[in-house]
């Protein structure tokens, strides 16, 4: 009996043995095929269709196969290049069923994560972090930090869609614009966090960072430097939360700057200038507020200007506007602005582009009866200078170079 139980165990060894190997070459006979169609030089929809079909078999026979995961990702490629729109919805349907199927394949879920990314999909991403940690706490040493490693990379890749929607709202609503700085850094904060676990976990045992696929490692490295790659506008941004916390009238400022803005983008002069002021009435230090009351100076002067309205009143705006940035620039040298998401290069830049535009308005209203004409051009090239050289990509200051280079001032 003893020899038969032996035999039987062998058996069963050799058969499931034979069944893996069939698998396999089960697995790669359809990732054939599906690269054979993805390398044609123009696939039809309907050939890269069934290819997907293929992969879909092929992670059937090969659950958590990376390279499963790496022939769908290229068929996603050429999918897009080919005009195959279906593809992307194909991709993420495929996604999906494979982590449904087999929640540890971590390979499926990183692909998953950068499919999100890049299309700014932030509920997704959040509901594959909130899935991570769940599995982080339920699994082994190895298991553990694969998980962790995808909940890294999911609310990692959310960072910087954080902060442009915190930038964009800081023209639209108050309300919005305090909730997306206070995601921003709450997100920040747990990838800081997340980052600091996983070094721990691989200080005590080292040989952890040889269990998840290759690919997810490196895509949660790129994705956590890139969301902390700026670790003082991260702590301006913690600063400022707690501030607007602490401070009422320094929060109530800030929204009305933020009023401000939207008004200032719908070109309603009075009604962006009331909300400045309001500002500087609760919080006459907000440098913010006074360089955006100053570009509502020269924005409305400059308008009427444009338009040859009588009178002094353009003049008076442009004059306005010229003694409002000269303030700024000399104040905000030393402090700084305090509104995050927007740098201090790009704050400085664009306040100097308000000055090279505000002299350049001036000389148009004035021409040769403009005062001091030969030092205001000195200061007009000096501050066109230095808003090029802060922010090349702003458009005033293009516009403003291409017109001196042209015309001269």
């Amino acid at each position: 009996m003893k020899k038969r139980g032996i035999f039987l165990t062998v058996c069963c060894i050799l058969l499931l043995s034979g069944c893996g190997l069939l698998k396999q070459k089960a697995a790669g006979y359809y990732l054939g095929k599906a690269v054979a169609a993805a390398k044609k030089p123009n696939p039809a929809p309907a050939e890269l269709e069934q290819a997907f079909a293929f992969v879909e078999k092929a992670s059937g026979y090969a659950p958590e196969s990376s390279q499963v995961v790496a022939v769908l990702e290229e068929l996603a490629a050429v999918s897009e290049k080919s005009g195959f729109a279906k593809g992307q919805e194909l991709q993420s349907e495929l996604l999906k069923k494979m982590i449904a199927l087999t929640p540890s394949y971590w390979s499926a879920r990183g692909s998953h994560i950068n499919f999100m990314a890049a299309r700014g999909d932030l509920n997704g991403l959040a509901d594959e972090a909130i899935a991570a940690g769940k599995l982080a706490s339920g699994k082994d040493g190895p298991g553990s930090y694969c998980a962790l490693l995808v909940q890294l990379m999911a609310t990692a890749s959310a960072v910087p869609w954080f902060e442009s929607e915190a930038y964009l709202s800081l023209n639209k609503s108050p309300d919005i614009f305090f909730e997306k700085a206070a995601i921003y850094s709450y997100a920040a904060e747990q990838v800081a966090t997340l980052k600091g676990e996983l070094e721990k976990m691989t200080k005590n045992e080292a040989d952890l960072k040889d269990f998840p696929p290759q690919e997810l490692v490196s895509a949660a490295e790129v994705a956590c430097t890139e969301a902390l790659r700026d670790k003082e506008e991260i702590a301006r941004a913690a600063d400022f939360n707690a501030k607007t916390e602490a401070e009422p009238a320094f929060k109530k400022a800030v929204a009305m700057t933020v009023q401000g803005n939207a008004a200032l983008v719908s070109k309603d002069y009075s009604r962006a200038r009331a909300f400045y002021q309001g500002a500087l009435g609760y919080y006459p230090a907000l440098i913010d507020a006074r360089r955006q009351l100053a570009e509502v100076d020269f924005q409305e002067g400059a308008s009427l200007a444009a338009v040859g309205a009588p009178g002094k009143a353009a003049d008076q705006l442009l004059r306005k506007a010229y003694g409002g940035i000269n303030s700024v620039l000399k104040e905000a040298f030393l402090t700084g602005n305090s509104i995050p998401f927007i740098k201090r290069d790009k704050f400085m830049g664009e306040a100097y582009a308000i000055k090279a535009a505000t002299i350049s308005a001036m000389r148009a209203v004035k021409g040769k009866k403009l005062g001091k004409a030969a030092q205001l051009e000195v200061e007009f090239k000096s501050a066109l200078d230095e808003a090029l050289k802060l922010t090349p990509e702003g458009r005033l200051a293009r516009e403003l170079f291409d017109r001196y280079t042209k015309e001269g001032f």
